[in-house]
């Protein structure tokens, strides 16, 4: 029953999308209201008096598992990607999409309105469950990026990397990524190069885009691409990129832009805006090495981030604790105001007042977006075995991984028995869907903006979780 509401708020986002009551631009900024402000108040207004020195045990299992998620989720994706046709500009995007769910709006919605029920005690696990699932998010934060996960997705953009059309050509397992490498160096096996080309109505495609076409001599024979070795886009990391051409010779011109820039484009954790919304780069700069190297820490900075640091420490310091919140404990700190409540107890109400608005913005915010996803047609031109393979790999096989590997640190000690709370997310955030802010990043990344088998991808997984994460719910709160 819980679930109802989630998705009932969903619908209502759809629909108001649909219906032209919310726009772009209106997504845009309730995203950044939802990831810079509401999510971040919600945090603090449940750690500070959820966490103590007895439960934030937790923290290093709930890392370990999240950290653990992506990993398998990312040899899931490279297997799949292997085994099944998968568009060229998109090898690396499927890696991305397996690997990294969606942390933030979604789980928060369900674990905040599960742990409000039987057999979750109210008063504490409700606050415990979204203090749990911030660790998810931080750690979430840190592989998209800090460690490159949104920098890889422009590996899929190259120059020498087909786009469109020209992308779609079926290739064997001997010349896919690793696949080429075991052909050549275990195998010993000679294979073959790739020859990416572009059909006659892709240059009259361009030609209506008003692009120069590479040869505009060559309009009644295809144009073959200048194809790169697959395993040389793992071995090149280039800045953030825009090319501003499709043409089979692509352009030296690239306009570099920035982490922060990025960022801004995809401030929520799950932003809802259209894969067709391209955001335009900023002016290229030039920065010393030193700068390159530090500046992606600056996302560790992360709203989310900021406020998971900031409310650690109170929370475990019982003198600062005191301020905002009543220590129960015999002997603690008792500092109270002319009201009879703590001094800073206002700080903790406008933050919960804040955070109320996270969950639903948010869940319309996912809504809106599903109702401007465009799939590609006809829909014949998709890779449906690699996107029914990725729905099972994150909606069913992690699932399963996830509630085995819970029960297992539950036996071993990692985890207390008595945690309904930290079992239940542990259990529950094993399977999420891809988060949507991938559309964003990758949107910045391609020529045109174009990112239907994304779009596609997302759907599909959606679709599944309106199924699978009903029964991950009964089968969390069972073992729980």
């Amino acid at each position: 029953m819980p679930l109802i509401k989630t998705f009932l708020t969903i619908l209502a986002g759809y629909f108001l999308a649909r219906s032209g009551l919310f726009p772009k631009a209106a997504s845009k900024g309730a995203s950044a209201v939802t990831m810079n402000v509401s999510l971040p108040a919600l945090i603090f207004a449940n750690i500070v008096p959820a966490f103590t020195p007895q439960n934030i045990s937790a923290l290093g299992p709930l890392f370990l598992l999240a950290f653990s998620y992506q990993g398998i989720g990312l040899v899931l994706g490279l297997i799949i990607r292997e085994i099944c046709y998968v568009p060229r500009n998109f090898w690396q995007g499927i890696i991305i999409i397996t690997a990294m769910s969606n942390w933030g709006n979604l789980p928060t919605a369900v674990v905040l309105s599960v742990t409000q029920q039987k057999p979750f005690d109210p008063s504490t696990d409700p606050q415990l469950g979204v203090s749990f699932v911030a660790i998810f998010i931080v750690s979430y934060n840190l592989l998209f990026w800090v460690f490159g996960g949104a920098h890889s997705l422009s590996w899929d953009y190259l120059p020498g990397v087909p786009q469109g059309e020209a992308a779609e050509v079926r290739v064997s397992w001997s010349q896919k990524p690793l696949g080429s490498i075991v052909s050549r160096y275990i195998l010993r096996q000679k294979v073959a190069p790739v020859e990416w080309v572009v059909e006659n109505r892709e240059l009259e495609k361009r030609e209506t885009l008003k692009e120069p076409a590479a040869d505009t001599s060559m309009t009644s024979t295809p144009v073959i691409l200048q194809y790169k070795e697959p395993i040389a886009a793992f071995e090149t990391l280039p800045d953030l990129t825009r090319r501003s051409s499709r043409n089979s010779q692509v352009s030296q011109h690239d306009n570099t832009t920035s982490l922060d820039a990025v960022q801004h484009a995809s401030s929520s954790a799950d932003q809802a805006v259209s894969p067709n919304n391209t955001l335009n780069a900023p002016e290229p700069t030039k920065h010393g090495l030193l700068y390159r190297v530090l500046h992606p820490i600056k996302a560790v900075f992360h709203p989310v981030t900021i406020a998971l640091l900031v409310s650690l420490p109170i929370a475990l310091v019982d003198p600062l604790k005191a301020l905002f919140v009543d220590i129960t404990q015999d002997g603690g700190p008792n500092f109270h105001g002319p009201d009879g409540r703590p001094p800073l107890a206002f700080i903790i109400d406008t933050a919960s007042f804040l955070g109320n608005i996270a969950v639903p913005l948010a869940l319309i915010l996912l809504g809106a977006s599903f109702a401007r996803l465009q799939i590609p047609r006809p829909i014949s031109r998709l890779p449906i075995m690699a996107m029914i393979a990725v729905a099972l790999a994150k909606m069913l096989i992690l699932p399963v991984i996830g509630v085995f590997t819970t029960q297992a640190m539950v036996h071993g000690g990692l985890i207390n028995q008595e945690s309904k709370a930290e079992k239940f997310v542990a259990m529950f955030l094993s399977g999420t869907p891809a988060a949507v802010n991938q559309l964003i990043v990758s949107s910045l990344y391609a020529p045109d903006g174009n990112v239907d088998t994304l779009s596609a991808f997302l759907l599909v997984q959606y679709v599944f979780m309106f199924f699978s994460s009903a029964a991950l719910t009964a089968v969390a709160l069972l073992l729980s």
